[in-house]
């Protein structure tokens, strides 16, 4: 089975935790146009929080060296392409970014709270298996994005939390 790593990154401002995604290239020919977390397929010559950190250096620009605290989160098998997904919640110090236009058309900044104030919903694929979406204000997150969200979304707020860096999650 194919592996791929993932950086969920979250940046604090003002206060609030916010999730870093990114609109993937139209141009690519492998999930075009879709929300997702910086990452890529893992080469096995590098360990996966390599893969992880290259991989968000090189689509956003964003410097492993920023990165405050990591956990490992969840694994998550992608339902269609059969590959196991490594991701790591990483805070980032640095809001400076510098995106790769040949892998992401666009960077999105998401308050954590907002994925309280949804509900997720299923969705049925053609194959007969379910995965689930967030129905955001002007955005959809589904699939694999969508459920590592959903299976980390907990952990990340306690870390957060813990870590002393935000003293609630607004999600009234």
């Amino acid at each position: 089975m194919k592996k791929a790593a993932v950086v969920v990154p979250i940046v604090i401002i003002e206060g609030e935790p916010y999730l870093i995604l990114t609109r993937r290239s139209r141009k690519l020919n492998n999930h075009p146009g879709q929300i997702s977390f910086p990452g890529g397929i893992w080469n096995g010559r590098e360990t996966l929080i390599d893969t992880a950190f290259r991989e968000m250096e090189e689509e956003i620009g964003a410097k492993p060296s920023s990165v405050i605290f990591l956990h490992k989160l969840e694994i998550i098998e992608t339902l269609m392409s059969k590959i196991e997904v490594h991701p790591y919640a990483a805070l980032l110090s640095d809001r400076i970014f510098k995106l790769n236009r040949d892998e992401v058309e666009e960077i999105l900044f998401v308050k954590l709270s907002m994925f309280y104030k949804v509900e997720k919903e299923l969705i049925a694929l053609p194959s007969g298996k379910e995965t689930i979406k967030y129905r955001l204000p002007g955005l959809i997150v589904w699939g694999a994005t969508a459920r590592i969200i959903d299976s980390s979304l907990e952990k990340v707020s306690k870390m957060l939390l813990n870590s002393g860096y935000i003293n609630s999650i607004n999600n009234d």
